[in-house]
């Protein structure tokens, strides 16, 4: 390949190109770590150090190996070499995922035999089949949790039986983990994760193929370094010894994928690892405005596993930080449309993200209800399909004459209904001249004390028939007694009764008050309306914060900056929380808010410790006082203080009272007997003794002979034939 001259080939870079950028471009051999700050232009390192190693350095492109993480990043990023290094340094060197490449070497390796891959669809739906002959739960996200366990797992040298999975059980991990095993080998098919262990595997048993590899690939640079595990990390030394002519690019304050394996560590690392090697940090942020560097700078400043570095921005000025002080989830939403309904900028430019998809439930049917164009990155969760949820719909159903809905939540709560009495009932309901509830009552093998819930259940379904979605939902959760459900099947087999009460909550506060049928057919609607909503081009954009990484919008609202959302309740590592805030707030390319519900799945909310750190403790402050009708904006210190982030928001709306199964306003509790200490019985559980009440929550702690359980201080109160104060 024809050489050209230093001189000659910085004459045709940008000028704009820092000096820190420049070093390490002209960086040839030895390792070379790359510390990049968001929108520091670390693509454009990378593109033109391939043109300078094979133009100037003489390097062959044939020589270059350029790993990144997804399809998409690696098409780019030939795409954008070949018009900077030319079309055929482009196509002569290698770009792609860590797992293209272990496919490229099991392949070559083993001419003829193609290795069988199983995408991502097959292997939810292969883990959905194991979970449901374990008796596990199979909604989408369950399902989705245990394929990141398994993922999760394979990144590290635990075995199933030392590994601690945080979606199940061990004993349950270790028989599905085994049962995916033989699947799998049944089939001679592999996942991704088999990829790289297999490749790894190759390398280390077949010192020859190791040799050819490092031979052909003497030129190494990783992009997005900080999200590899301890298996690619691996894969990389291989390859890399002996030469060491190694690039890393990366930001440690951008690690957010430690679910499946991802960590830092080897980022912070490598230079332990390789002393001696060059370091050039990239701290010129050219997409954020200053108030959002400085805000992020503060944010990430909190962590303590990180390099000690300050991201400058590369425009002049920018407009303060805004928060949201919205009552609850539900006007969050509203506070959303009303932002977008006011701004003159495309729908394109706006992006609205959150933590969890679950989060993206209410800001969609709002959306929807106002007819504004949205898309959702990675699918929009549809709640409906939550197990939970089909339960309470099941009832709804049953309540609107479909009593056939009721045979899979019979016994949810426990009724005390037989298999074999459930079969005779569907024999008689056959016949056609009798409903589900009748025919169990028919079958002549319950005696009279079973008798009861089933002859409660068709009172409760006639009031629950009459109400409004919201009611009705409230109804079965109360009255009906799915709530209670819950707390006993959590503590029985485990799961966050929390998570699954503020999933109904969730769908109860966002649920349209209109009638049951209206709402039903409301809700198969959207199960089949998809992640768009009338989307074009011009379309609001929905994302989570692990699928916002590596993108950037005019105008970014992250949503639920609230405590247990930010950082999540079932997080074990708060910093790499913190990080996930950290890639939200620094996708902003123009203006930015941070919206703080005060009340999150019916519950109060604290705002997020991450709005302390970020903006200030004035600004936390002013959020709790603001959710209590207290507060005025704070006075800025100085002109650019990022506390003139703090605007003083519309009047907040007040959310609706819920009503009763009577739909009557909520009444005033008379809870003089309801003292800690005191016993009190009740009809399923037993005897058990009062350790506090909650009238802010309306709910009562009760500890039933070492089981405690949260219960509806409501329902016990209204309850008499099912609780009672003893003493």
């Amino acid at each position: 390949m024809l050489m050209i001259e230093p001189s000659t080939f910085w004459a045709g870079v940008p000028a704009t190109l820092t000096a820190e950028q420049r070093k390490a471009i002209a960086h040839v051999d030895g390792p070379l770590l790359v510390v990049a700050g968001p929108g520091s232009g670390k693509t454009t390192v990378i593109t033109y150090r391939a043109a300078y190693l094979t133009q100037v350095a003489g390097i062959d492109p044939a020589a270059l190996l350029v790993v990144t993480f997804t399809k998409a990043a690696a098409d780019s990023m030939k795409a954008r070499t070949a018009k900077v290094a030319g079309p055929m340094v482009a196509a002569r060197a290698t770009f792609g995922t860590f797992h293209a490449l272990a496919f490229r070497m099991l392949t070559q390796a083993n001419p003829g035999q193609r290795p069988q891959i199983i995408d991502e669809s097959e292997q939810l739906g292969l883990v959905r089949q194991l979970m449901r002959h374990i008796g596990l739960n199979t909604d989408d996200d369950t399902v989705m949790e245990a394929v990141a366990e398994i993922s999760r797992m394979r990144a590290t040298t635990q075995s199933p039986a030392e590994f601690k999975p945080h979606a199940m059980t061990k004993t349950d991990f270790k028989r599905l983990f085994e049962g995916y095993q033989e699947a799998k080998a049944n089939r001679g098919a592999m996942d991704f994760d088999d990829l790289l262990h297999e490749a790894l595997t190759l390398l280390k048993t077949r010192p020859q193929l190791l040799t050819a590899y490092r031979k052909r690939y003497t030129h190494i640079m990783v992009d997005e370094f900080q999200d590899t595990n301890p298996v690619q990390w691996e894969l990389v030394q291989l390859l890399a010894n002996p030469l060491h002519n190694l690039c890393v690019v990366g930001d440690d304050d951008q690690s957010i994928y430690g679910w499946r394996g991802a960590s830092p560590t080897f980022l912070l690392g490598f230079p332990m690892q390789y002393p001696g090697c060059t370091r050039v940090t990239l701290d010129l942020n050219h997409r954020c405005p200053p108030p959002v560097v400085e805000a992020s700078n503060r944010l990430a400043a909190f962590n303590k596993n990180r390099f000690g570095k300050v991201i400058k921005s590369g425009k002049p000025k920018g407009i303060p930080v805004q928060l949201l002080a919205p009552a609850d989830s539900l006007l969050e939403a509203e506070e959303i449309v009303q932002l977008l309904r006011r701004s003159q900028a495309p729908l394109s430019d706006w992006a609205v993200i959150y933590r969890t998809n679950q989060q993206a439930h209410a800001i969609a049917q709002v959306l929807a209800r106002e007819d504004i164009p949205y898309r959702a990155l990675g699918g929009l969760p549809n709640l409906f399909k939550r197990w939970p949820v089909q339960d309470v719909l099941s009832y709804l159903r049953a309540a609107t004459g479909h009593i056939d809905a009721l045979e899979g939540v019979i016994n949810r709560p426990n009724r005390y209904i037989s298999r074999q009495v459930m079969q005779e009932a569907k024999r008689l309901t056959a016949r056609g001249d009798t409903d589900l509830l009748t025919a169990i009552g028919q079958t002549g093998l319950l005696r009279s004390w079973q008798l009861r819930p089933i002859e409660e259940l068709m009172d409760h379904l006639r009031r629950v028939s009459v109400l409004a979605a919201p009611d009705a939902i409230n109804y079965v959760r109360r009255f009906i007694g799915y709530d209670e459900y819950i707390q006993e099947y959590c503590a029985r087999e485990g799961g966050s009764a929390d998570e699954m009460l503020g999933l109904l909550s969730e769908v109860e506060r966002t649920s349209a008050k209109v009638p049951l049928a209206a709402f039903l057919a409301q809700v198969d609607s959207f199960s089949t309306r998809g992640a768009a909503s009338n989307a074009g081009d011009d379309a609001v954009t929905l994302v989570t914060c692990h699928k916002a990484k590596g993108l950037e919008y005019p105008r970014v609202i992250v949503v639920g900056a609230i405590d247990k959302l930010m950082p999540h309740r079932g997080a074990d590592d708060v910093e790499e929380e913190r990080r996930l805030m950290y890639v939200a707030m620094t996708r902003a390319v123009d203006r930015l808010w941070i919206s703080s519900p005060g009340a999150y799945e019916g519950r109060e909310s604290k705002p997020s410790p991450f709005i302390g750190e970020a903006l200030g403790a004035e600004a936390e402050a002013w959020l709790q006082a603001q959710h209590k009708g207290t507060a005025e904006p704070p006075q800025p210190a100085a002109p650019d203080s990022v506390l003139r982030a703090v605007p003083k928001p519309a009047p907040r709306k007040r959310s609706p009272k819920r009503v009763t199964a009577e739909t009557a306003p909520e009444p005033e509790l008379d809870v003089s007997a309801l003292v800690p200490g005191a016993t009190v019985y009740h009809d399923r559980h037993g005897q058990g003794v009062i350790e506090s009440v909650d009238m802010t929550l309306r709910r009562i702690i009760i500890d039933f002979s070492g089981k405690r359980m949260s219960l509806d201080l409501a329902w016990c109160l209204g309850m008499p034939q099912y609780f009672r104060v003893m003493s």
